[in-house]
């Protein structure tokens, strides 16, 4: 198991505490966790390794990438259990929602990813750890209580040299010149869905619609749908079934 922060700069961005600075003994309340998964059994399963746990329970679920802000909002939990695969919006804009809109809860990516570029990615979004799934429970409870105590997590399974790339990188990537909305509507096409489905989906005119599609391909330099499709899945915004 590998603790970033006892040796390396922080990479995620500080949390604002919510009483939950002790733990050494003197906690006196719960670590409440969310969880934010599109498979309703791996959430059932991380749930029930969770409450298992004395100083931890869930307080909230979701399998849709587009609620997932809302309802953390509601809950106020002080992590957020985050898969990267989300339908809707992605984990990885998610977590960026959430980093500027959720300042009391911690984001712990728990993905089955261990590619560099979605960790690079998800810790340069604000996310405080990164965990793959097939870690064990000890490992998981670990990650919770470290991301609670407003310090990053990064799993046995990342290699040390996204550390090194992360201070020595100075990335160019066209994703970070979309709006919001852009990579809302760059998802749901990705997904399969034509512009009156994404309108109906994000409560727009298809005329809104079809302009963030054209200002998205513009800034991606992309000019077709296959083109698009393929740039998704290579970033994982979308995956094959």
């Amino acid at each position: 198991m590998e603790l970033a922060t006892r040796e390396q700069p922080r990479l995620g961005r500080p949390r604002e505490r919510t009483g939950l600075e002790s733990f050494g003994g003197t906690m006196k309340e719960k670590i409440n966790v969310f969880l934010a998964d599109d498979h309703a059994l791996v959430r059932e399963g991380l749930a029930a390794l969770i409450e298992k746990a004395d100083d931890m329970e869930v307080v909230g679920q979701c399998g849709d990438g587009l609620k997932v802000v809302q309802q953390v909002l509601s809950a106020k939990p002080d992590v957020v259990a985050l898969d990267i695969t989300m339908p809707g919006m992605n984990g990885l804009d998610v977590c960026r929602q959430l980093v500027r809109r959720a300042k009391k809860s911690a984001v712990l990516v728990l993905t089955m990813h261990t590619d560099e570029e979605f960790i690079i990615r998800a810790l340069e979004n604000g996310a405080s750890g990164y965990l793959v799934k097939e870690a064990a429970s000890d490992q998981l409870a670990e990650a919770v209580r470290t991301v609670a105590r407003g310090e990053v997590y990064l799993g046995p399974r990342v290699p040390k040299s996204v550390l090194s790339r992360l201070t020595t990188e100075a990335r160019q990537d066209p994703y970070d010149k979309l709006t919001l909305r852009e990579r809302q509507v760059l998802q749901l096409i990705a997904e399969g869905k034509t512009n009156r489905q994404v309108a109906e989906v994000l409560d727009l005119s298809v005329k809104t619609v079809d302009t963030h599609r054209a200002h998205m391909m513009r800034k991606l330099g992309i000019h077709d749908q296959t083109t698009l499709v393929k740039y998704a899945l290579r970033r994982g915004i979308v995956t094959l079934h």
